[in-house]
């Protein structure tokens, strides 16, 4: 699927509701993008909490501490 759309003043970029549907984006959703030298490679991706439920831990650690742990430790680049 090739899908033309604009970038607007502030930069920002608008995924056509096709491409958002066949990815299983929703609103609110993460992504990754990988940039190389002439373009650049959306993603979905997860956050912890969407993950809850799913593992069973060996430390009895609640989701919220574990993602306020995670929170601390991560840096933007």
């Amino acid at each position: 699927m090739q899908i033309i759309t604009t970038l607007t003043q502030k930069g920002q970029l608008t995924l056509p509701k096709k491409i958002r549907e066949k990815v299983g984006l929703k609103p609110y959703s993460k992504v990754y993008l990988k940039v190389s030298a002439d373009s650049v490679k959306i993603t979905p991706t997860y956050d912890i909490l969407d993950m809850a439920g799913k593992f069973t831990p060996k430390k009895k650690k609640s989701v919220l501490s574990a993602r306020e742990e995670l929170d601390k430790s991560y840096k933007r680049v």
